[in-house]
Parts: structure tokens; C-alpha cells; sequence
């Protein structure tokens, strides 16, 4: 009987034993604060399993300086636009049935290290990258996954006006970059593709939206996150700012 006790209370003192629960997960970057037109997005709730949204504020790049000149790689207004585009972003997935999970003080690198401990990660859907830093921080996500044997980074295009697998040639063929005359003349007849192709259909349920116990529980404050960059002197310009969030640019659009 003091067996069968033990191992009883054994399922409740070791945690890392009981199964954890299998989900999807979309890694937001400050390039793709929105719902509209999202490939990842869409792909990520496709499978109909839950889903986890993801926005890390790294400080690799909040509190970061340039290699040259060491100037702020992220200055105060554009991150009090980032700020304003995931309070947009989050407000947009609340009226989904969804939830935004924000980190912060903490790698990208060491988040999904931390999301692997406590989900089972089916996939993780993000946009590729094409600058150096952003890809390295990519493979760091993509060798943690492969480390903790979670699922894959599926990565999509989601920057370019004509969508990678429409065009006629090979894009590996550097040639056809070489001039734009000849670029335009191979591009000419293909169309950009309906925005509404990559309309996400979200998986519905209480059960299917992820709250991660790790997340913060508000959006933090540009102060927070900038550590040192901060300057409040820069917070004043008013006149220079634009209202940061997908809902003010659609209605910019129209």
C-alpha cells in the first residue's frame, strides 16, 4: 500500500513525467504584426490543434547596439510602433477567441527552449528570413527544436509582391536578378495573389487557444524593453509618429 502511495504521489511531485499537450505555434516577428495576409498564420491553424501566439522581445535586438557605431538597433519610436501593432495584434486575435503570448528578458533561443519543456510542439510556422542576423537567430530556433525532438520550423514567404512558387524560373538562378529590365521582361503576365488566399480560418474553442503560464500578462511599455537605449527625450517626437497596428493601416489603405 505505501508502495502504490509513493508512486501516486511520485505523478504529482515530477511533472516532466505527465504527458504534455500537443500544439502548434506561430512565431511573430515585428515584420508581421497582423492577421490579414499571413501564410504562416494560416498554415499554423490548418491542422485544427491548438494554437500558440508568440511574440519575443528579444533584447538582443531592444537593448542591442549596431556593430557599426554602435547606435540602437531598435530606437525608441519604432518600438513605441511595435508596441502599438501587437496591442492591435492581440486585440485582433481576442476578437478570434485567441491570446497573444509576449515574452520578454529572455533569447528568442531560450524561449523555445523553455516552450519545449512545457508543450509538445507539433510545428512552428514563421516567415523566412533574408538578412544575416535574423537567419542566425532562425537557426538557433531551428536547433533547439531539433535538440528537444519538438516538430519542424515550417517557414513561408510573406514580403514579396509576387509570391515565390508563381514565378517561371528558378529563383536559385541568380541571373534573372542580375538586370530589371530582364527581371520585368520574366515577371511580366504573373499577378500578385489575392490577399485573401492567406486568410487564416482559426480554430475555434476555448481549448484550441494557448495561454503559455510564461507569458506576460500586458504588453510592456517601450522603457521596459530598451533597458539603456532608452531615451526619453525621443518619446516626445509626436509629430513624427504614425499609429503602429494592422487596423490603422488598412485604414491608411483606404
Amino acid at each position: 500500500m505505501s508502495i502504490l502511495l509513493l508512486a501516486i504521489c511520485l505523478q504529482y511531485i515530477c511533472p516532466s513525467g505527465a504527458s504534455k499537450p500537443l500544439i502548434n505555434v506561430v512565431w511573430f516577428k515585428c515584420t508581421d504584426l497582423r492577421t490579414h495576409d499571413h501564410a504562416a498564420l494560416k498554415a499554423a491553424h490548418s491542422d485544427k490543434l491548438p494554437v500558440l501566439h508568440l511574440y519575443v522581445f528579444d533584447p538582443f535586438w531592444y537593448e542591442g547596439k549596431t556593430r557599426l557605431c554602435s547606435f540602437p538597433k531598435t530606437g525608441v519610436l519604432r518600438t513605441r510602433f511595435q508596441i502599438e501593432a501587437l496591442e492591435d495584434l492581440a486585440s485582433r486575435l481576442q476578437l478570434k477567441g485567441h491570446r497573444l503570448n509576449v515574452r520578454t528578458n529572455v533569447s528568442t533561443a531560450e524561449c523555445f527552449r523553455e516552450l519545449c519543456k512545457d508543450y509538445d510542439i507539433n510545428a512552428v510556422f514563421a516567415f523566412h528570413e533574408i538578412c544575416s542576423e535574423e537567419l542566425r537567430i532562425q537557426r538557433q530556433v531551428k536547433d533547439v527544436l531539433h535538440e528537444n525532438g519538438a516538430g519542424s520550423l515550417q517557414l513561408h514567404w510573406g514580403y514579396e509582391l509576387l509570391h515565390h512558387d508563381d514565378l517561371p524560373f528558378d529563383t536559385k538562378d541568380r541571373g534573372a536578378f542580375k538586370e530589371i529590365e530582364i527581371f520585368l521582361g520574366r515577371v511580366k503576365g504573373v499577378s500578385p495573389r489575392p490577399s485573401a488566399w492567406q486568410q487564416p480560418d482559426f480554430v475555434k474553442g476555448p481549448e484550441k487557444a494557448v495561454h503559455w503560464q510564461r507569458a506576460r500578462k500586458n504588453i510592456p511599455r517601450a522603457e521596459e524593453v530598451l533597458g539603456n537605449n532608452y531615451v526619453p527625450a525621443e518619446d516626445l517626437l509626436l509629430e513624427f509618429r504614425w499609429q503602429g497596428g494592422e487596423t490603422a493601416a488598412l485604414a491608411r489603405m483606404q
